[in-house]
């Protein structure tokens, strides 16, 4: 349940992001992803770490962050599937690729996270 509060804020914070630097600031909508995507990763990382998942293994901080990379980075590749497959291949709005962000991305991301990235011994 955590995961889910949690998540939803950064989900929330990210998508944010990229909605108002691509259409209230005419930004690229793939170059508004990452700039959502990286400030989310910073945000999810610290949230999920010492709230979400703190009572998980408590491996090496330095391999848990490389893990967190790696997932974010998977997260980051889908989002960037919707963006370009959306706006950029289809012409769309940036807003027809936000629900695949809000909820697809985030089942996979939460996957990731608890079974690989904070998963116990």
């Amino acid at each position: 349940m955590r995961f889910a509060v949690a998540g939803l804020g950064v989900t929330l914070f990210s998508a944010a992001i990229y909605l108002v630097l691509s259409m209230a600031l005419g930004l690229p909508a793939l170059l508004a992803n990452v700039a959502g995507h990286l400030c989310g990763v910073v945000l999810g990382f610290q949230v999920h770490s010492r709230w979400s998942f703190r009572h998980h293994d408590r491996r090496d901080g330095l391999l848990r962050l490389l893990q967190f990379a790696a997932g974010s980075g998977a997260s980051f590749l889908l989002n960037c599937f919707w963006v370009w497959t959306l706006v950029d291949g289809l012409g769309a709005s940036p807003w027809v690729a936000a629900p695949a962000m809000l909820f697809v991305t985030p089942l996979a991301s939460f996957a990731i996270n608890r079974w690989w990235v904070f998963a116990g011994d």
